[in-house]
């Protein structure tokens, strides 16, 4: 059951808890107990315990005293009424994004997103990334090579808005952005760990400078079971669409 050498114990149990809860329990479902959690894996007490303060500091469970250890909801919530990388947004709600792979290409051929940003040449930053560990989403952001020349030889940090702040002095002001439910593609649904026909949301973004310029086009494809999309209206809103 623990074969992971070097790897503190508690960590494997960590691990083998997440598995668990992911296969067999629904949000708002309480875990075994300790002492039962003690006889299923053989491990101490003290094990058992690091184990769940970690997963509650990566927010899968919740315990609540007198009352159990609780199975937290996992989707994510997207502000859509501000600017903001994903890594930045859910810093604030305290998940942990991590990167799995980076791909880089420059696309020189014809190409949408070349007409939306008025560019020749195209720099792709295709990246998979993880939240508390599970495949989230697949994200593909575009940018005009012209103005983040070698990006793709310095870039070393999760949120590539950061990086563009720090390194190149490209700061976003506004955006338009879609939303739609799509069908994933055999590459997509493999890369995310999920079956063929479970759907994704398609986020597609236009990002804009100060003078309103173009600068960025994102396609960002999630996992719609791990996702909520949260938008804020106003009399002004509903009034002028005739609502």
């Amino acid at each position: 059951m623990f074969t992971k050498k070097g790897m503190p114990l508690y960590l494997q149990l960590k691990d083998l808890l997440l598995k668990d809860i992911k296969e067999n329990y629904k949000v708002g479902e309480i875990i075994p107990a300790e002492p039962k959690l003690e006889e299923i894996y053989n491990v101490s007490r003290i094990t058992i315990r690091k184990a769940i303060e970690e997963l509650e500091r990566d927010h899968i469970v919740e315990k609540k005293q007198g009352k159990g250890t609780f199975v937290l909801e996992q989707k994510v919530l997207y502000d859509a009424n501000s600017i903001g990388s994903l890594t930045q947004r859910l810093s604030k709600q305290k998940h942990k994004l991590e990167t799995k792979f980076t791909k880089f290409e420059i696309l020189e051929k014809e190409h949408y997103v070349k007409d939306l940003l008025k560019c020749k040449k195209l720099l792709s930053i295709k990246r998979l990334r993880l939240l508390n560990g599970i495949p989230f989403a697949l994200m593909t952001n575009y940018l005009n090579y012209d103005l983040v020349p070698n990006l793709e030889e310095k870039f070393d940090i999760e949120s590539l808005y950061t990086f563009l702040k720090d390194e190149y002095e490209i700061e976003f002001y506004n955006a338009q952005e879609t939303v739609e439910a799509i069908a994933p593609t055999k590459e997509e649904a493999e890369n995310l760990n999920i079956k063929d026909a479970t759907p994704l949301l398609s986020l597609n973004r236009l990002s804009f400078d100060k003078d309103d310029n173009p600068v960025e086009y994102s396609d960002v494809r999630i996992k719609a079971d791990m996702y909520k999309h949260k938008i804020s209206l106003n009399n002004d809103t509903l009034s002028n669409n005739g609502n």
